[in-house]
């Protein structure tokens, strides 16, 4: 299985998606997860709407319990607009009572382990971080920076967006590093879940401006961000 998977990621990864799903139709062998999972990947960097929606509603029947599958598939719906997609998935995780795990990002300073959930307010130091972020925000913005509120799937004005992209764990998590630790000093943070687009934009400008390495762990892979670039190329 894992040959065909790299042959379907090879494919979508450069543009064929077409052809990567008629790959997948031919195969002698059923799909799995992870390979459906890579090819829905591709379809939602591209923003194939009618491939995403097809791959995904094949996860769904995969792993009808696995919670990832809705999330990929709700959020694809959020990046390209359609909100009635997400709120049918939601539906559907209400009825089959599947719980979205809760976004979580740790990050290790002077050995003392920080959680931080999106939104999270209960670290002690939130206020200074957010006063933070507000500086870091303004500085990305003065060179070109745009808040991906596509990756808010919530029906709210474009401001509550942004305010809510703020808060998401592994901003939090990163300034938190940079307000605590010497200049220079590489940020190694590891997320639960896979980051999201406005988050990677948003490390990769942070390395550049303040010249730091940002190392980052999420469920998809190793992400390593040196002078505004990340070592998986912008495609994860």
């Amino acid at each position: 299985m894992e040959h065909y998977t790299c042959m379907v990621d090879l494919l979508a990864r450069a543009g064929h998606l077409e052809e990567a799903h008629d790959f997948i139709e031919r195969m002698p062998i059923n799909p799995d997860a992870k390979l459906l999972t890579a090819f829905l990947s591709s379809c939602c960097h591209h923003k194939n709407v009618e491939l995403a929606r097809t791959v995904g509603q094949k996860l769904l029947q995969l792993q009808p319990q696995e919670a990832g599958a809705y999330i990929s598939l709700s959020n694809f719906y959020g990046l390209v607009g359609d909100l009635e997609g997400v709120a049918n998935v939601r539906r559907l995780m209400l009825e089959r009572g599947i719980r979205k795990e809760k976004a979580c990002t740790w990050i290790e300073i002077s050995r003392k382990v920080h959680s931080f959930e999106s939104g999270d307010r209960s670290h002690p130091d939130y206020l200074k971080i957010c006063k933070y972020l507000e500086v870091l925000i303004q500085k990305m913005k003065n060179i070109g920076y745009v808040p991906d509120t596509s990756m808010v799937a919530q029906n709210v004005d474009e401001l509550t967006k942004e305010e809510i992209l703020l808060g998401h764990s592994e901003k939090l998590a990163i300034a938190l590093g940079l307000m605590s630790t010497h200049p220079g000093t590489c940020i190694l943070i590891v997320k639960n879940l896979r980051v999201c687009a406005d988050c990677h934009v948003f490390t990769g400008l942070i390395s550049k401006i303040e010249g730091r390495e940002i190392v980052a762990r999420d469920s998809s892979r190793f992400h390593h961000f040196k002078d505004g670039v990340c070592s998986c190329g912008n495609y994860w």
